[in-house]
């Protein structure tokens, strides 16, 4: 009897702390991210999702990477998922096909890019602050390409 209440109880333990991880609250239950100013429709999009400036400064490990091959499709994407607070977006159309945005010799960009919030900012000057938003303050996003 001792020993079932004591298994009871470790399995009892475990769904409760199970669930910490399967309820996660999101703050963008209601956010869309819309990317417009394509350049043409057989290009996909990548976007790119940082929440940490280290990152996004490095240009490495962002939180998601989402890609849309189908640009007919891609009229947004959907945040939900992601329960963090404030986040900045990437978002370029890869025109040569490569998988990876490219710049010039000298750090330019030769395909479309964009950014949340769009700062009016070269692409050189945009830093983190210039892109990070509260996911709790916003509905829709518009990403333009430029």
């Amino acid at each position: 009897m001792h020993r079932q209440k004591v298994n009871f109880s470790k399995v009892i333990y475990l769904v409760a702390f199970q669930a910490f991880f399967l309820i996660s609250y999101s703050h963008s239950d209601h956010l869309t991210a819309k990317v417009t100013g394509f350049v043409d429709a057989t290009s996909p999009i990548h976007i790119l999702g940082y929440d940490r400036k280290y990152y996004f400064e490095e240009n490495s490990a962002p939180l998601f990477i989402v890609v849309e091959q189908d640009i007919n499709n891609f009229n947004m994407i959907n945040l939900k998922a992601f329960p963090h607070i404030n986040i900045g977006l990437f978002a370029f159309q890869d025109t040569d096909g490569n998988g990876e945005f490219s710049r010039d010799f000298k750090g330019q960009p030769l395909e479309p890019f964009g950014f949340s919030l769009n700062p009016n900012l070269n692409f050189e000057d945009v830093v983190f602050e210039n892109i990070v938003f509260d996911m709790t303050k916003f509905q829709q996003l518009e990403i333009r390409l430029k």
